[in-house]
């Protein structure tokens, strides 16, 4: 599971010890920090899912409990406690992502090895407008470049303003005007919302799939 990437939350004590032995026996690579308030401290880093002690989590903070939410909206989560009585670790998934199994192996080897790591900063998402250029391939030799602006954007994608025809699933590359670096970014539709249907603003969700790290960066500093 060499691929697999976990941050366990939890406070120092025998269930920190138990949590980590277990990750250990299981060769899963993670990082620890003892509150939700450290988990900016390793924002680059790209997890496949995360760990929360349900001690640590009762005790938190009123913000932290809402950044503890926030990643429960984007992640995969276990919730642990451990019976030292027992010496038992049992788990609560919690969110859209997180199965329903109870067992942490499973949960790892199941769940979180099939969920593409992602950064913590794409957490963050802004209102902020900027200039895009949307470029796609019409057909062989015949390219496309429509001018746009973002209602919303993140490191991990956006929603672009486009009364043109779009498909989900259509491939296509990104170039924001206001980034230094502006290498195209790779990526694909993930939603439609077609002109005159709706009272919504016309336009595509994309999602990115490749970023500088100059790039993110800017996006972040941005937000």
């Amino acid at each position: 599971m060499n691929d697999v990437r976990i941050l366990l939350v939890c406070m120092k004590g025998a269930s920190l010890n138990a949590y980590i032995k277990e990750l250990t026996n299981l060769g899963i690579a993670h990082d620890v920090v003892s509150s939700f308030g450290d988990t900016h401290k390793h924002k680059k880093t790209k997890y496949n899912g995360f760990l929360f002690d349900v001690a640590t989590v009762v005790r938190a903070k009123s913000k932290e409990k809402i950044e503890a939410d926030r990643l429960v909206e984007r992640f995969p989560v276990l919730r642990l406690n451990y019976l030292l009585s027992g010496g038992v670790i049992r788990g609560i998934p919690i969110g859209r992502f997180s199965g329903k199994s109870n067992e942490l192996d499973y949960f790892i080897t199941h769940v979180c090895a099939n969920f593409p790591a992602r950064s913590l900063r794409g957490s963050k998402s802004s209102s902020r407008v900027l200039n895009v250029l949307l470029r796609r391939e019409l057909a062989k030799d015949k390219v496309n470049i429509e001018k746009s602006v973002t209602f919303d954007i993140s490191e991990e994608g956006g929603f672009f303003f486009s009364v043109k025809r779009w498909e989900e699933g259509e491939p296509l590359s990104v170039v924001v005007k206001e980034l230094a670096d502006k290498t195209p970014i790779l990526s694909i539709v993930k939603r439609v919302q077609v002109w005159g249907k709706t009272d919504q603003l016309p336009g595509i969700e994309v999602q990115f799939l490749t970023m500088t790290e100059a790039q993110a960066d800017q996006i972040e500093e941005l937000l």
